[in-house]
């Protein structure tokens, strides 16, 4: 994934490959040491069981891996 500050997808909408909706990004996971943006940090769409999705969490927030990602443009679309 480009380098992209992270006020640039803030609240951006993220979708899975049909198009629904899995929430907002609120901030991104970065690697301290190589500053590497690993995942982004999710406030989930209501009514979604972080449980039942293949991400890990993060207190409140989905983290979805950068590796996930397969395209931004309004919306941040995920391969599955």
């Amino acid at each position: 994934m480009p380098a992209a500050f992270s006020a640039e997808l803030s609240g951006r909408r993220v979708v899975d490959s049909r198009g629904d909706l899995l929430g907002t990004v609120v901030d991104l996971f970065i690697d301290d040491m190589s500053g590497n943006v690993l995942g982004l940090i999710l406030e989930l769409d209501e009514g979604l069981d972080p449980k039942l999705l293949p991400w890990s969490t993060f207190g409140v927030h989905l983290v979805v891996p950068t590796d996930e990602v397969a395209s931004i443009d309004e919306e941040i679309h995920l391969n599955r």
